[in-house]
């Protein structure tokens, strides 16, 4: 009994012992993470002073584009209202709009180009012809409104509901071919809501085409007769309807010697 309490008292005391020996603590993960922080820590400070407009400025401006109306002085001008944004946090989407809402700009992209540059790429517009509304028309029928100082001189003037720009400026380019070999331009084209068109050419003569459907045929007709039965007495004459099946019919300025006489159709020309 005695020697059975003893042992059991120096197992306890083993147990004691043992449990009471201090533990190891591995350090190889404290050290990742310590480092992890280290690292992020660092990252988030050089973003922050990457950041900073003082840290990387915006300093040149590279512009891309052919300057007809444009001049390189208005678009830097958008651009030195973004300078203090700094190369990183400079939004690019404004700067574009910024570009963009220049009278005589159509499109742009802006881009970032390392470590201090902003790249400018633009198209301008192209001026087709003028609007009887206001404004100027491009190639693809959009209106657009730039100063009226600005106008190329010697445009023609297109004249309907806007939403026909587009048709418009079509007719006109398929015009201005067709007249071409006569040297004759176009000065107003017009269409009216009942689709009739009307076309003022650059020497003063009046042309009535009448209808879409066959305003092409009539026009083809005047050109083929022009040089034998018009061209002689063009300063005589003021309007000519075309909306005829055979001919065509001439009215007389006041003043050209004809009293009484507004009007004379031509058959079988």
């Amino acid at each position: 009994m005695f020697i059975g309490r003893d042992k059991r008292r120096r197992r306890g005391a083993s147990r004691r012992a043992v449990s009471s020996a201090p533990r190891r603590v591995p350090l190889r993960p404290l050290a990742w993470l310590a480092g992890a922080g280290a690292l992020l820590y660092g990252l988030v400070w050089a973003g922050g002073e990457l950041a900073r407009p003082g840290t990387l400025p915006l300093r040149t401006a590279q512009l891309h584009g052919e300057f007809l109306q444009v001049t390189p002085a208005a678009i830097r001008a958008v651009l030195a209202r973004f300078a203090h944004q700094g190369f990183v946090y400079v939004d690019t989407a404004e700067v574009q709009r910024g570009v963009e809402a220049l009278p005589w700009i159509r499109t742009a992209s802006v881009y970032r180009v390392w470590p201090d540059t902003l790249r400018v790429e633009f198209t301008e517009q192209r001026a087709v012809a003028r609007w009887k509304g206001g404004g100027l028309v491009n190639r693809d029928g959009e209106l657009f409104t730039p100063p009226p100082a600005s106008y190329p001189p010697d445009l023609p003037l297109l004249h309907a509901a806007p939403e026909h720009a587009p048709e418009l400026v079509r007719r006109y380019r398929e015009i201005a071919r067709i007249l071409a070999p006569l040297r004759l331009a176009v000065a107003t084209l017009e269409m009216d809501r009942r689709r009739s068109w009307r076309l003022e050419l650059d020497n003063g003569i009046t042309l009535l085409l009448g209808r879409e459907g066959e305003s092409y045929q009539r026009l083809l007709r005047f050109v083929q007769t022009y040089d034998r039965v018009l061209a002689g007495r063009v300063d005589q004459i003021e309007q000519i309807d075309l909306r005829y099946t055979n001919g065509f019919a001439v009215r007389w300025r006041e003043d050209a010697g004809r009293p009484g006489e507004e009007a004379e159709e031509l058959n079988n020309v």
